[in-house]
């Protein structure tokens, strides 16, 4: 218990302990890089699955060792 509360106080001090202000005209300043490339839609194509009965699990596991 003793190591625990030895390693957790100073970090609950350092959490506590005020902040350095930001330098001057840090609020107004232009992000490093302003383009971005957003697409509308993401670059590929769902194509869904049928729904099925389950199949035996035997052979799924064979298919799936084949692979």
């Amino acid at each position: 218990m003793k190591t625990m509360f030895a390693a957790v106080l100073p970090l609950a001090i350092a959490a506590c302990a005020p902040l350095e202000p930001l330098p001057v005209g840090a609020e107004n300043s232009a992000p490093a890089n302003p383009t971005t490339h957003l697409h509308a839609a993401p670059p590929v194509e769902y194509l869904g699955y049928q729904v099925v009965e389950p199949a035996d699990w035997r052979g799924v596991n064979d298919s799936q060792r084949e692979n």
